[in-house]
């Protein structure tokens, strides 16, 4: 098995597990948190189905990035909720609230650090962050060096090394009838 197989399917798995248990505690988080990283996470064995594919870890890439910000809103949305409700002295289910937002919030610290391996396997599948193109941005991708539509005035014309005579026609006259 390739290193990048194997970082892939471990994140999956990982992650998998974590939602999972994220999820346990019926009322704590909506069903959106676990439908939305059950959905990027069918991205991530869509790559592993496809090995030779860099749009499919580059969707699982940015959907990832995008579950980062979703799943801060999240926590900080549910769990002061949850904890007005679940953590009562008498109530049973303290252990069960912590536990899943334990596992919210390790999977949420692991994400970047996924985040940065996804960005490795698409880099080694090929894929290229110079050549993403958005309609209306035809250069929006590419680095400044690269050129583009307007001449850099900094740097010297380059110049033709062939001598032109001011003669067209050289040592050779035209012959005239």
């Amino acid at each position: 098995m390739n290193p990048q197989g194997f970082y892939l399917k471990a994140i999956i798995i990982v992650h998998f597990i974590l939602v999972i248990w994220a999820s346990m505690m019926e009322g704590y988080l909506p069903p959106a948190y676990w439908a939305m990283n059950l959905f990027i996470l069918t991205l991530g064995v869509w790559g592993v189905a496809c090995p030779e594919s860099a749009d499919a870890i580059l969707m699982f890439l940015i959907l990832h990035l995008v579950s980062i910000l979703q799943d801060i809103i999240f926590i900080a949305i549910h769990q002061p909720l949850g904890y007005d409700v679940f953590e009562r002295p008498n109530s049973n289910r303290v252990s069960e609230f912590r536990f899943s937002t334990g596992m919210s919030i390790v999977n949420l610290i692991l994400k970047p650090f996924s985040s940065f391996l996804l960005y490795r396997i698409f880099k080694e599948r090929g894929g290229e962050y110079g050549n993403i193109n958005i309609p209306g941005f035809p250069n929006f991708g590419n680095s400044p060096t690269t050129g583009g539509q307007y001449e850099n005035i900094d740097q010297p014309v380059p110049t033709n090394q062939v001598d032109s005579p001011d003669d067209p026609y050289g040592d050779k006259s035209p012959v005239h009838p």
